[in-house]
């Protein structure tokens, strides 16, 4: 059992999705029994909180595990790590806008890195700070970002969907200039926050070969995002 890893479609794996959806229906159950909206918010804060303290500490402590560790790559500029700070601020300012990429892209991003994992978590062992950090981390970011969903905080209008890709657009510009800076500098030579300098998984890496231009070959997965957004929000 200690050799247990985690691989997508695996008992390890499905632990961790079956573990998000029972939290989920916790919370589900909770939308109409609270009727309080200041302590709705203030629940979603609380979870996005905790959220990001685990997630400051696994990374602090992939330090002892990688070998190529670098302070100046774990900065919280990927786009789950932004996802987390943006549910943070929806509470802070209740912003419809934020709210929205939160339910739509936040938690198309952490699917996508639990279905889709980098070369490092592709084949973690199950008990482990990794395992825990990254896999606990994206399932614990998806229960946040539907939470103003669940929790009836947010009610989506298909137009809303723009607002997804417009702050798509603009996260992943920032942390492009970022890895720029970084690389420029040489304070991290091979800085790839939000994965614009190359690709990291087989989905990214097919989108290269077709469009191999940093940056820009990330254009598709903001508009099957914001495309997937819309259609999900005239649903709902």
């Amino acid at each position: 059992m200690k050799q247990l890893r985690i691989k997508t479609f695996n008992i390890g794996w499905w632990f961790y999705i079956i573990l998000t959806i029972i939290c989920l229906i916790i919370l589900s159950t909770l939308k109409n029994r609270i009727t309080d909206i200041d302590y709705k918010y203030s629940l979603v804060l609380i979870i996005s909180i905790i959220e990001y303290i685990i997630l400051r500490i696994y990374k602090y402590s992939l330090k002892d595990v990688r070998q190529d560790y670098n302070y100046y790559n774990e900065l919280p500029c990927y786009l789950c790590n932004q996802s987390t700070i943006m549910c943070i601020l929806a509470c802070l300012t209740r912003n419809t806008g934020i709210m929205a990429y939160c339910v739509s892209v936040g938690t198309m991003g952490a699917l996508l890195a639990i279905f889709l994992p980098d070369r490092y978590n592709v084949d973690q062992l199950f008990f482990s700070k990794q395992a825990f950090g990254f896999y606990g981390y994206h399932c614990l970011l998806i229960i946040s970002c539907l939470s103003f969903y669940v929790l009836g905080l947010y009610n989506p209008k298909p137009s809303d969907a723009i607002y997804s890709v417009a702050y798509t657009i603009i996260l992943v510009t920032i942390a492009h200039i970022i890895n720029l800076i970084l690389v420029k500098t040489k304070l991290n030579p091979i800085s790839n926050y939000a994965f614009t300098m190359y690709p990291d998984n087989s989905l990214l890496d097919k989108l290269y070969k077709i469009l191999p231009v940093k940056l820009f070959y990330l254009v598709p997965i903001s508009l099957i995002f914001g495309l997937i957004s819309y259609i999900l929000f005239s649903i709902l």
